[in-house]
């Protein structure tokens, strides 16, 4: 702040003193007239930006109840559609892959016929907590939830959410209720601190509290209908601030509300507006200090000038030490002013700068002793056509302006600011321009940065689920008016975990921004505009035109899948990402943009048992196709526990003389809803999800207590041999669980062989390799099964233990009617015995077969010629037989 300069004590004349009151007076109402303007707006701006705040915390609770709410109906549906339509257990749709966000959060799902009868219940996740019986919800089949068994000291209770269940043609088949524990509720609105007196608060639309954090026992369940915000508010906009007497303790307050997308639920943050304006009230008693100081400052310096004036000019040495104590208190002034942190600057009327404190010396980057006299256009951004109107505004007519706006500091970055303006007359009657700035550039960038968090993912940039939802409902709406049709593309990279797996969460981020990265491209050279998004995790989403038909989505789904296939360079290393497509077409394969990516995400659920197709559109067969998988999957998770599985065992004969020499257990599954169930429908299934491993583990171990038992019944060791599918053969324990099953079951050397895949031999091969001879160490013998079907190779025939070679029936099937099968066949027989291997050949089923592998050589068959595969009883009287002969 500049001082003016000392005052001459040759200049003191008397005058009147009534002239140096009002002098006085104007000037301390001047400085309450800048103070009260700065107070209001620093008033002003606290309570704004809690109320932004406020807000922006209630959208983003909104946004995540309502992720919350829809995957806890989506569960609820899934199991009530199973039992109803499908005739499940309620548990098989809670096991269908859901991605897990409803499950800590439900307590019990019920369903109910049309009737009202209870057709199924379950408590997810093992849980065994005792909740009250449930009444069947009205017939009317409405949407609706509620709140019950609230405990009045806790607050706690549970929230029915109830729906209809509609078959494919929209007729209710039933009902479902979705009882979750509103503690969970509560602790998440617990995570945000409002300070004494704030409250994060879940209303039902019809004004019933249902969950508060903190919690509040007497206000859960009670109706808050006839409260400002169900009155005023809502009617006006769904989402907003205000600020309103409190209904529990009628406390002054300020809220933010936002209405919960897709259910009747409403999201209210309240704080207790003493609490938002602490640091204003400080601020205040800072101010009105440093205003009474001056005041009394002001009021001592004109009565002693008042008295000294009046004196002769004999006192001229007491006038010369009041001259003195008045410049000490113009710089006690100036320091005040520079204390402030806000810029403050005083302009003529000519605009050009009279007083500027160290703040806006700052803002504009020059030093504050070259800025008194230099016009504000120089030093401040420019000339201003709004700016200027202002200033003339408030020169004639006097009172305070304030307006917001961007401007230019000094060095040149953007600042958005809101300037007060006050008129200041001084004694000779000359107005003056006071100014004061307030930079709220950050918090604008705050509020920015929210906004934008609530519709894309922060990761890549792309839009989230909620945005792609409202983006796919306005296509749609623009498509059904128009009468065209619309493609959704949902897109899962199977494989892109892997590389968190390995390098960690940072790469794993940036290889997701790879992938935004290529998606976008994708999207632009498609043309046609169509739009990417992050659903979850490895899981992304397309809209497009579908106006050239199914082939013109095709092409844009096979670039993707393309650009998706081609190797992720990160960090040295090359990913391969697996993606996998599945396409829905608008209107025949959803109306409504849920049921639409449903769709789609149903397609490309199907795509993972079909490895023929890049691009796989939906269809009626291939849901129905899913959806058996998906039945045959969740009784196969629980067949070993319900004992629905059992061995068969298939005999090993010698080609010359018909005797048998050991036998290759085969795994049967008979359930008692899907009867018996074909190796070929279920043993995929099982390789797939990872069931293969605890099965086969279960298969191992029952093969081997079996030939302990026949060994103990005929006084002899039985040799049996068992398939290992590739997945179980990589299995770090593979080794671990041979060898305890050895030594549980005292199993003999060489009695014990394992059929194993060409193709799982095919990847690590110097791992396979150390692994077949741990195994072989074991006294356990190993054979390659389906020999010449897959990557055939005399390099590991002889670099892997293998002792005796499987020819597969595609080969014996057309012996003596194909010379082709016959010459490879003989082949086989030949490098087996050239390598001192052993031969096997399956599916032998008729002499003519039997006949040229005698021929050939051959050392052993297995097949309906000699036996089917037999239960235990039958390989025990066979075995009976053959000793007695």
């Amino acid at each position: 702040m500049q001082v003016p300069p000392p005052i001459s004590v040759r200049s003191i004349r008397p005058y009147p003193l009534s002239r140096l009151v009002i002098v006085t007076a104007g000037l301390i109402a001047a400085l309450g007239l800048i103070t009260s303007s700065m107070l209001y707006a620093s008033y002003q701006d606290a309570l704004r930006e809690r109320e932004v705040t406020l807000r922006n915390v209630a959208i983003a609770f909104a946004a995540q109840t309502a992720g919350v709410a829809q995957a806890i109906e989506s569960a609820a549906q899934q199991a009530a559609r199973i039992v109803l339509v499908e005739g499940d257990s309620p548990s098989a749709g809670l096991a269908d892959g859901q991605d897990g966000l409803a499950h800590p959060y439900l307590l019990r799902v019920v369903v109910f016929d049309s009737d009202g009868r209870m057709a199924g219940s379950i408590m997810p996740g093992g849980r065994t907590r005792d909740l009250p019986a449930l009444a069947p919800p009205g017939m009317d089949g409405t949407r609706r939830i509620t709140i019950s068994d609230i405990d009045r000291v806790t607050g706690r209770g549970i929230l029915n959410f109830m729906q209809p269940v509609l078959d494919r043609g929209g007729r209710r088949i039933g009902s479902v209720v979705a009882q979750v524990d509103s503690v969970r509720f509560e602790r998440l609105y617990n995570l945000v601190e409002l300070g004494t007196g704030g409250s994060v608060t879940l209303l039902h639309r019809d004004g019933t509290m249902l969950v508060r954090g903190p919690g509040f026992p007497a206000g859960i369940g009670r109706s808050f209908l006839d409260t400002p915000l169900f009155r005023e508010q809502l009617p006006r906009a769904t989402r907003g601030a205000f600020a309103a007497s409190s209904p529990i303790n009628d406390a002054p307050g300020l809220y933010g509300y936002d209405v919960v997308d897709g259910v009747d639920l409403v999201i209210i943050t309240g704080m207790a507006r003493e609490v938002a304006l602490e640091a204003w009230y400080g601020r205040l008693w800072t101010a009105l200090a440093f205003y009474l100081l001056l005041a009394v400052v002001l009021s001592l310096l004109a009565w002693r000038v008042a008295r000294d004036a009046r004196r002769q000019y004999g006192l001229i040495d007491l006038v010369s030490n009041s001259e003195a104590r008045l410049a000490k208190s113009f710089d006690y002034l100036a320091s005040i002013v520079n204390a402030v942190g806000a810029p403050i600057w005083v302009l003529d009327g000519a605009r050009r700068i009279v007083l500027a404190n160290d703040a806006f010396a700052r803002l504009v980057g020059r030093p504050r002793e070259s800025l008194p006299g230099q016009d504000e256009s120089a030093v401040l951004d420019g000339a201003s056509p709004e700016r200027e109107r202002r200033y003339a505004a408030v020169l004639a007519h006097g009172g305070t302006q304030n307006a917001t706006g961007t401007m230019h500091d000094g060095s040149g970055e953007s600042r958005t600011v809101i300037q007060l303006t006050s008129r200041l007359t001084g004694d000779d009657g000359t107005a003056h321009l006071v100014n004061v700035l307030t930079d709220i550039t950050e918090r604008e960038r705050a509020e920015a940065r929210l906004a934008w968090l609530a519709e894309f993912d922060p990761v890549t940039g792309l839009p989230n689920q909620a945005q792609f939802r409202r983006l796919l409902e306005v296509r749609m709406s623009t498509a059904a008016a128009d009468e065209r049709e619309l493609a959704v593309v949902a897109l899962l990279l199977e494989r892109l975990h892997e590389i968190v797996d390995l390098l960690g969460h940072d790469a794993g981020d940036r290889a997701l921004r790879q992938v935004a990265d290529l998606l976008r491209d994708t999207c632009a050279a498609d043309g046609e505009g169509a739009v990417a998004a992050r659903i979850r995790g490895a899981e992304f989403a397309f809209v497009l035109e579908a106006g050239g038909g199914r082939q013109r989505v095709e092409r844009f789904a096979l670039a993707l899948h393309r650009a998706m296939s081609a190797p992720l360079q990160l960090d040295g290393r090359d990913f391969f990402l697996s993606p996998v497509l599945g396409v829905a077409l608008y209107p025949q394969d959803g109306r409504g943009a849920d049921e639409l990516y449903r769709s789609a995400q149903g397609a490309a659920s199907g795509a993972g048992f079909e490895v023929d197709e890049a691009v796989h559109f939906f269809s009626a067969s291939r849901h129905t196709e899913l959806g058996h998988r998906l039945t045959v999957e969740a009784h196969l998770r629980r067949a070993l526990e319900r004992g629905e599985l059992r061995l068969v065992y298939q005999p090993k004969v010698t080609v010359q003389d018909q005797r048998v020499v050991g036998f290759e257990a085969l795994l049967r599954w008979t359930n008692p809803e899907l009867g018996v169930v074909s190796p070929a429908d279920f043993v995929p299934i099982a390789e797939r999800t990872g069931l293969i491993l605890p099965i086969g583990a279960w298969v191992l171990e029952q093969a081997c207590l079996q030939m302990e038992l026949w060994a103990a019944q005929f006084g002899r060791p039985v040799k049996v041999a068992v398939n290992l599918s590739p997945r179980q053969f990589h299995q770090k324990s593979l080794l671990d669980t041979i060898r305890r099953c050895l030594a549980q079951y005292r199993v003999p050397e060489g009695c014990l062989e394992l059929e194993i895949t060409e193709t799982a031999l095919m990847s690590r091969e110097q791992e396979v390799d150390l692994l077949m001879h741990a195994i072989r160490k074991l006294g356990v013998h190993l054979a390659i099964d389906d020999f010449g079907t897959g990557y055939s190779s005399l390099a590991y025939l002889k670099r892997f233990p293998v002792s005796r070679l499987k020819v597969d029936r595609a080969f014996v099937r057309d012996l003596g009617r194909d010379e082709d099968s016959a010459a490879i066949a003989r082949s086989i027989v030949n490098l087996a015995r050239g390598l001192k291997l052993q031969v096997v050949a399956e599916g032998v089923e008729t002499e003519a077969q039997l006949a040229v592998l005698r021929e050939m050589a051959c050392d052993e068959y297995q097949g309906f010629l000699f036996s089917k595969p037999l239960e235990r009883d039958a390989v025990e009287a066979l075995l009976a037989r053959q000793a007695a002969s």
